[in-house]
């Protein structure tokens, strides 16, 4: 889940449940994301998990 900070001027209208808000279109799109860019980024996370948790281990043993 992505939190967003919006200016308080966009809301239009609040309840318990939702809030409802106006977006300007330039806002809007900041907010898309490539989502083939992050695919590909979680691919290469993903390849270089067990690394990554080995270079963790080395360093917890370091700290302690």
């Amino acid at each position: 889940m992505t939190i967003v900070r919006v200016p308080k001027q966009y809301l239009v209208a609040e309840d318990q449940d939702s809030i409802t808000i106006d977006l300007p279109e330039s806002i809007v799109k900041q907010l898309r994301y490539d989502y083939g860019k992050v695919r590909q980024a979680q691919g290469i996370l993903k390849d270089r998990k067990a690394e990554m948790l080995a270079h963790l281990a080395q360093v917890r043993q370091e700290w302690e």
